[in-house]
């Protein structure tokens, strides 16, 4: 001890020092090998802790999945807001190995040009970007490959898809570690598989859905729904048969996912030759009746926001006026929060209905598309007969109010059978008997009373949506003719189904915010500065134009055979005009500046109260600390 305090204090502060640092370098190691996994997320959307689907997904991994990250080191150069998006990436990325115990293998790769790593990117199907005017591509995509060679890839990511940057890469994942093509059951009264009109060939959005599933069709005699069926797809059902119903009942039952497009009024069913009455509208309300769902198949919804100019013949005579039937549901009319819609931009609909919940439902409903509040619920025999679309407008009214025309159903449901299954006919026994031969009747599950699991059910009220003529646009080029998409219809349909066919955990993800986040406070107040000027702004620069308007409506002689004379009025209203004109021009110009100064004036103060406020914080502190510890130093001293 006595040695302890004849050293000098000098070398024993040294001495501290250098113990403390290596003493925090081995915890920093140890740290980063033992306790990787533990993390403190303090972001308000807890960006970087997974969520329980995630981890779920994560843990069915039985063969080892390779992550390969492909990012160009120069591209955070070139782009900051792309660098910072791959430090979460790599982050996201690194956390999935963690978790997977091993069974995710991540390397990131910088793949230089004329590299054998670019042509690696390439193979693998990752896009490059050009980076500046000389050609050189740069690359920020991963390709993902399990122990069977199956592939999957993500050719670039898109700052602008980051609230699902989780949900991309969990579906990657899933998909690898369950590589089989989902299968989706089709049941509809529509000729959407073979139209003769179109020499028996299946709808355009058919070939969408092919692309990503294996489809089978369920005819109306079917009984039992096999449990094989990932998703059930349901385009403008037309459900007779009991045996039919009770099948679809009991494979929700089971836990099976529902995609449904329903539609008080089917265009394409309308126009089929020798349509029954009523052949227009579809509904399921068996099933929604007990599980609390409100659709009424005899009314549409008009949204006077969105509705679509068109010209139609009504009695004798073309008539234009805006079809509230037909609209357009921009990005303001999706739920950008569900991984279905996020990224759509336009949905073109046609007499849509509506969905709501009963007092009694019991089910929770999100909604996917909404109208805006200049909307009315219109009785759908305006759009059953000749098409009028001038009298349609004439009888709107809006009602103030927002409608659900998509949405997304989840919940415990009960069976709409709830005394078993229905009890065949007697004309039923007997032609099943005479045409069944030596068939095997069909086994069916024992009954369920209520569903095993969380009813998982996408409806859109409008299957016209599906309809060629509402989602592409076909142009002749050079003798072919090219499809090209103008809406997102068919996106609306493949994200639902691989969203509906993915794991019960991949469904419950949803999106989780951005790691990018504007200053809306900032925002508004250059708002409100904007503001203050744009007024005057407005009223000079309207001014202008009517001070320019005045000089060229100057009535002179010779105009146009290249000798103007102008009156000595003339010339003095010109000499007017033009002087307030160069007044008006400088105190337009003035605003401006006024306008750029306040703007700028905010940055500094901004910059200043980031950049300064820590640092100057920090000193006060010191100097604080340091004023105390004198005095008690005298203090001591005194006493001493």
């Amino acid at each position: 001890m006595q040695a302890l305090k004849n050293m000098d204090r000098k070398k024993l502060t040294i001495a501290g020092l250098v113990v403390a640092a290596i003493f925090l370098f081995f915890v920093n190691i140890w740290s980063s090998l033992e306790i990787q996994s533990v993390q403190l997320d303090l972001t308000e959307n807890k960006l970087y802790t997974l969520s329980d689907g995630t981890k779920e997904v994560i843990k069915t991994i039985d063969e080892p999945i390779t992550f390969r990250l492909y990012y160009s080191s120069t591209f955070g150069e070139i782009s900051p807001a792309h660098g910072n998006y791959f430090k979460r990436v790599r982050e996201l990325l690194e956390h999935f190995q963690v978790i997977s115990g091993g069974k995710i293998n991540l390397k990131v790769i910088n793949p230089v040009s004329f590299s054998v790593e670019e042509d690696e990117a390439v193979k693998f199907g990752i896009q490059g970007v050009p980076l500046d005017q000389s050609g050189e591509l740069g690359y920020f995509g991963m390709a993902a490959v399990n122990s069977t060679d199956d592939r999957k890839n993500i050719p670039f990511f898109n700052p602008q898809r980051e609230q699902f940057l989780e949900y991309d890469l969990t579906r990657l994942v899933f998909e690898l570690a369950q590589p089989k093509k989902k299968k989706v059951g089709l049941i509809t009264s529509l000729l959407i598989e073979a139209d003769p009109l179109l020499q028996y060939k299946p709808w355009p959005i058919m070939a969408q859905v092919t692309q990503f599933f294996e489809v089978k069709s369920i005819d109306s005699a079917t009984k039992k729904i096999g449990d094989d069926i990932d998703v059930l797809l349901m385009v403008h059902p037309k459900i007779l048969e009991d045996d039919l119903m009770y099948a679809v009942d009991q494979f929700v039952m089971r836990g099976g996912r529902l995609l449904v497009f329903l539609d008080p009024q089917n265009e394409t069913a309308r126009m089929t030759p020798q349509a029954p009455p009523g052949a227009g509208s579809s509904e399921l309300k068996k099933l929604f009746d007990v599980w609390g769902i409100d659709y009424d198949e005899d009314k549409f919804v008009g949204d006077r926001t969105r509705a679509i100019r068109v010209q139609a013949p009504v009695n004798g005579k073309d008539v234009i006026a805006d079809y509230l039937s037909w609209g357009i549901y921009d990005k303001r009319a999706l739920n950008d929060d569900d991984v279905v819609t996020g990224q759509l931009t336009a949905i073109s609909l046609a007499s849509a209905g509506t969905l709501a919940l009963k007092n009694d439902a019991s089910v929770k409903m999100t909604p996917l598309l909404q109208t805006s509040k200049i909307s009315q619920r219109i009785d759908a025999n305006l759009v059953r007969g000749q098409i009028n679309p001038e009298a349609i407008l004439k009888q709107f009214k809006s009602e103030n109010k927002s409608y659900t025309i998509a949405a997304r159903f989840s919940g415990k449901v009960k069976s709409a059978f709830p005394d078993g299954p229905p009890k065949p006919k007697k004309d039923a026994k007997k032609k099943a008997k005479e045409s069944d031969g030596d068939k095997k009747p069909v086994k069916l599950a024992p009954h369920l009373g209520e569903s095993k699991t969380d009813l998982n059910m996408i409806v859109m009220a409008d299957s016209d949506l599906l309809t060629s003529r509402f989602w592409l646009q076909q142009q002749d080029f050079f003798g072919q003719k090219i499809s090209s998409p103008v809406s997102n219809n068919a996106d609306f349909l493949v994200n639902s189904l691989e969203n509906l066919g993915g794991s019960q955990a991949l469904i419950s993800l949803r999106s989780r915010g951005l790691s990018l986040r504007p200053f809306h406070t900032i925002q508004d107040i250059k708002n409100a500065a904007e503001d203050k000027y744009r007024q005057t702004e407005q009223q000079l620069s309207g001014k202008l134009k009517e001070l320019q308007g005045k000089l060229q409506g100057l009535n002179v002689e010779g105009k146009g055979k290249g000798k103007i004379i102008l009156t000595s009025a003339q010339q003095k209203a010109f000499k007017q005009f033009r002087a307030e004109m160069l007044s008006v021009r400088k105190q337009l110009r003035d605003v401006q500046l006024a306008l750029r100064k306040d703007i700028e004036k905010l940055d500094t103060q901004l910059k200043i109260l980031n950049i300064w406020t820590i640092p100057v914080v920090i000193a006060i502190i010191a100097l604080v600390m340091l004023v105390i510890r004198r005095q008690r130093y005298k203090q001591q001293t005194a006493q001493g």
